[in-house]
Formats: structure tokens, sequence, C-alpha cells
């Protein structure tokens, strides 16, 4: 099974790995999240179902993430598995250590691709780019909020508050489960506060290797209702990454699509 390394994931998903003891301070539970990430490669292969504010079910979908994060630099791909009107859609983001964020989208291997906003949803889903980097967790101001409980298990609410003013998420609640070492629940405001999504883990799965917990579902409700339930299915935490696999990211020809108009 797979341990922490995707931030839609990790502190959202699988477990982190060292465990967080009550006199930790806000900034050292955020530290070891955001350590927790690193990964010289992974993959997960994901289920999707998106449920629309109307009731409406589009056709279920499968996506394969891969990444590698290391304290420099982190990258993303998104590709779509099937159905049809997924298939060979791909997306890529990267983060420096500055903390911006670029991403971009290509529609087929075959055609070009183009910048796409990190912050706006992939494949008209929940799944945001910019949340899967999980930058909140580098971000200075960090404070500790108390405790709850989400789903019958307690965790420790910490408060996210973001360094760039131009960010379109200003502020991230997560609540740590200290036992099985990974967020329960996630939130993000933007500037006025307004809640922009939630992502909760439903199911919970003991890990094969080393112990632990990670989440086996979990979902993410936007501010417009719509909910995205997305379930792993298949993983693998030491992907051999390879020249071709952030290409996008990487080839000097980059935005053929918008340059050719």
């Amino acid at each position: 099974m797979m341990r922490a390394t995707l931030l839609i994931f990790v502190g959202l998903m699988f477990s982190v790995s060292k465990g967080y003891a009550a006199e930790q301070t806000a900034s050292d539970l955020a530290k070891m999240m955001n350590q927790a990430k690193y990964s010289e490669g992974f993959e997960a292969r994901l289920n999707v179902l998106i449920t629309k504010a109307n009731g409406a079910h589009p056709a279920p979908f499968k996506l394969a993430v891969i990444g590698q994060f290391n304290a420099g630099k982190q990258r993303l791909v998104i590709r779509g598995i099937s159905h049809e009107e997924v298939r060979n859609h791909f997306y890529a983001a990267e983060s420096g250590s500055d903390g911006r964020v670029r991403a971009m989208e290509s529609r087929s291997q075959a055609s070009g691709y183009v910048d796409f906003d990190p912050s706006a949803r992939m494949f008209n889903s929940g799944l945001v780019a910019w949340d899967m980097l999980g930058l909140w967790w580098g971000w200075q101001k960090q404070t500790l909020e108390g405790m709850e409980q989400v789903n019958g298990r307690e965790c420790v609410k910490i408060r996210s508050v973001a360094d760039d003013k131009n960010s379109v998420v200003q502020e991230v609640e997560s609540c740590v489960d200290q036992q099985a070492k990974l967020s329960l629940r996630t939130r993000m405001f933007d500037h006025s506060h307004a809640l922009l999504r939630t992502t909760s883990v439903a199911n919970l799965a003991h890990k094969g290797e080393g112990g632990g917990m990670m989440a086996k579902k979990l979902s993410i409700k936007d501010a417009d209702k719509t909910l995205a339930e997305i379930e792993v299915y298949a993983g693998d935490e030491q992907y051999q990454i390879s020249a071709e696999t952030f290409a996008m990211l990487d080839s000097p020809m980059r935005n053929i699509e918008r340059e050719a108009k």
C-alpha cells in the first residue's frame, strides 16, 4: 500500500511518517505533514464519481496520478484512463521552493498543450491541482485550534494562513487524526472567508507495510454542492519516473495550441 505521497492524499489520505505529540507546536505539525509528501516517485489510481447539485451523475471515470516531491520542487501529472471522454486527457502541475504554481493541460497526446489555472477544477470534478500540491503545509502562519470529532474519530484542528495575499485560497483548516496520522477533514476558504470546498475522509484502511492507516475513500464537496467521491484502487509508492514523465512541464515548446492561433 502507498505511504504519504500526494497532498490531496497526504494529510488528507495517507498516513504521515511520524506521530503527533501533544506538546508539538502548530509549526512542528505542519512541518511534519509537509515533509511527509517527499517521494522520488509515486503513482495512484483513482475511481471518481461525480454528483451534481441537481442530483445528476455524469459517467464515473478513472484517473492515474503520478508525482515526485522534494524540498525544492513538487510535480504532478494527472491522466485520464477511462471512460472515453477523459482518456488521455492530461494535466500537469509543479511548484518550486518559492511556492509559485504553474499548470498545463493537454486534451490528447497528439494535441498541443496550454496553460491551465492550477486553482480550477480538472475533469469537471472537485479535483484541483493546487490542492494536490498541498502548499499550505509550508506557509509560515500555522495555529492549533483545539480538538474535534469527525466521523467518531478525534482530531486536532490546525489553521494555515496564506503567505501570498493574491492566493485564491487564503486559509486552510485541517483536522488531523493523531492516531491514524492523517487529516480527516480539510476546509479551504477565500479572501472573504467563504468556504470554497471541503475534503472529507470516508473510509480508513490499514497499510500493508509498516502498519499505519490510509484513507481508502474520500469526498470533495464544492461550494456549489458538486460532490466528488474518490476511491483509491491501486498504487505504486516506488514508481519509476522517466525522462518523459513531466515532458509537458519541461518542454520549451509548451502552449503550441495557443501560439498557433
